[in-house]
């Protein structure tokens, strides 16, 4: 099979890969891109799935990335437990406050796209935009609301920012449910 994943940003080339394989299972499969980056984050997503990969770079623009399945078949190991994810803010990162915001979304869409999916999201401070304001953010939730994920948005904090009758996915809660469950979950915090 051939994928053709020029021209998309992180993280979709790795994203349409790992769904052909899964839904194909695919032995073999070859990925057209145009960045080196691309190259890098295949790579590492073929090692936890228990593919070789050979890499051609056919230009700086124009790469293919050959995966197959190794002979042995196995995955790296990979954590299971579970987890919750906090969301403080609209941004990832520190930097240009558009840019920012497109991170967060591409990794609101990359976590959407996990097998494994967060057990909660929890949502305070300029992060209950994400389950407000931002439409794109909200549909990745939802895909993983679908998947079991409980999404809580803090109230004090949709109050504070006036957002509390525009709340489009997920629950209200409070700052002492929040604690309580950070306290008994891994924790991710995108920063």
């Amino acid at each position: 099979m051939e994928i053709d994943a020029r021209g998309y940003a992180c993280p979709r080339p790795v994203i349409m890969t790992k769904r052909a394989i899964s839904e194909n299972n695919l032995e073999e499969v070859l990925v057209r891109v145009d960045n080196e980056v691309a190259t890098e984050n295949l790579k590492k997503m073929a090692d936890q799935l228990g593919y070789t990969t050979s890499i051609v770079e056919n230009s700086k623009t124009d790469y293919e990335v050959h995966l197959k399945k190794s002979v042995d078949g196995k995955k790296s190991e990979v954590v299971s437990d579970e987890y919750v994810v906090i969301f403080s803010s609209d941004k990832l990162g520190i930097g240009e406050e558009e840019f920012s915001k497109k991170l967060m979304e591409s990794f609101t869409y990359a976590l959407s796209e996990e097998d494994s999916h967060p057990k909660y999201i929890l949502c305070y401070n300029h992060g209950v935009h994400l389950t407000t304001i931002n439409e794109k953010t909200v549909e990745d939730f939802k895909k993983l609301q679908e998947k079991g994920t409980e999404i809580l948005s803090c109230g004090l904090c949709l109050e504070n920012y006036k957002l509390k009758d525009q709340l489009k996915i997920g629950e209200i809660t409070n700052m002492y449910r929040i604690c309580e469950i950070m306290t008994k979950y891994r924790v991710v915090k995108p920063c």
